[in-house]
């Protein structure tokens, strides 16, 4: 998973690597030996098997609004 993020990283910090087309990135990531779900997500942009591989999970955020009675805005 580190190798993962440490790819990431340098996708992000590289330009040419940041606006490549899905085949050049992922021919690039199959160079550099990335894993096969990051390398799955860039060629398809599907990120479910990337997702997975870092252990994403959904959290959802109460929905919860403050009234304080007695007050006017």
């Amino acid at each position: 998973m580190l190798d993962t993020i440490d790819m990431l990283e340098a996708i992000g910090s590289d330009a040419s690597l940041r606006h490549a087309t899905p085949n050049e990135l992922s021919a690039f990531l199959e160079r550099e030996h990335a894993s096969p779900a990051l390398t799955s997500a860039a060629a398809s942009g599907d990120s479910s098997e990337l997702f997975a591989e870092l252990g994403y999970t959904v959290m959802h955020v109460p929905q919860v609004s403050q009234y304080f009675f007695g007050t006017t805005s």
